[in-house]
């Protein structure tokens, strides 16, 4: 009995992450085996979890369901390795509308995870309940807009990337106005988002930015989401790749100037801008060289 009562138990515990499912939940199978970082054990068809865990944060899904069997007690690893799938699910990819894109327009995630012995082997449920800022209708429309947009831009494959980063880097900033209104109430977190930008022309440096991102990625230029301060308060911005550099974009601060300032700025010019630690580390800026000069066209 003391060995029933210690194993039927379940686990539950909020993780947010840096910014935050339609129900639909997905099931998987697996049984033991292995060693990964960051529990020390891992389920065979992982990379299987991620990615359609992947999946089901694009489509709005409200819960994600893994089972598994195992042949020791990990409950208490369960967290980890579940915080573990959702960051490698958000990692960049080669589709725009995940990535960065997710990342910045859901709230966090809930994990409730069970653990039940079947005679040497323990069966386990790990329960992902994420929570969005869009509904998945929502969402479609942006599709539409980004692909009406771009279409109106008219770029071809003889476009330069740096006329598809300055036509719409002007759309966006000439056209979103910074949203004032909802911009003390966090749990008005549409403002935070690209269906706020392209269907109320209002949006706060979040919002901006993934606009942006969506964007450009759709136009085939690498774009980043960056978290940080600026001028001591919360704030967000892009970094874009150009001829081989990284280089700054502040659509926030630029929206309704006649003239841009912080376009294409490089390391030192783009003052006031304190990246976050996630960005701060040998990772990110590596993959992501920014140049010390501001583009020169």
């Amino acid at each position: 009995m003391m060995r029933q009562k210690r194993h039927n138990r379940m686990k539950s515990l909020s993780g947010v992450l840096l910014p935050a499912l339609l129900l639909c939940a997905v099931l998987l199978s697996a049984c033991g085996g292995g060693r990964d970082e960051p529990t020390g054990w891992r389920i065979p068809n992982d990379e299987q979890v991620v990615a359609a865990l992947r999946k089901a944060l694009r489509e709005h899904s409200r819960e994600f369901t893994v089972r598994f069997s195992y042949d020791r007690d990990v409950l208490s690893e369960l967290p980890a390795l579940a915080g573990d799938w959702v960051e490698r699910a958000l990692q960049e990819t080669d589709d725009p509308a995940e990535g960065d894109y997710i990342r910045y327009q859901y709230g966090g995630y809930e994990i409730k995870s069970s653990c039940r012995p079947e005679g040497e082997r323990y069966d386990y449920e790990v329960h992902i309940q994420p929570r969005y800022y869009t509904y998945l209708s929502q969402e479609q429309e942006v599709s539409e807009r980004v692909e009406a947009l771009l279409a109106e831009l008219g770029f071809d494959e003889d476009t330069a990337d740096f006329e598809k980063i300055r036509c719409i880097y002007d759309y966006v900033r000439g056209t979103v106005r910074y949203d004032r209104v909802h911009s003390g109430r966090s749990e008005h977190t549409l403002r935070s988002t690209a269906y706020s930008a392209l269907h109320w022309h209002a949006a706060t440096c979040q919002g901006y930015c993934v606009t942006l991102y969506r964007l450009l990625r759709e136009a085939g230029v690498p774009c980043r989401v960056v978290t940080g301060t600026a001028d001591g308060i919360f704030h967000a911005w892009n970094l874009v790749e150009l001829d081989g550099a990284w280089y700054g974009l502040d659509a926030t601060w630029d929206a309704g100037r006649e003239e841009p300032l912080w376009f294409l700025k490089g390391s030192e010019g783009f003052s006031g801008h304190e990246p976050g630690p996630a960005f701060e580390n040998t990772a990110f800026r590596q993959q992501h060289p920014m140049s010390p000069e501001d583009y020169a066209v």
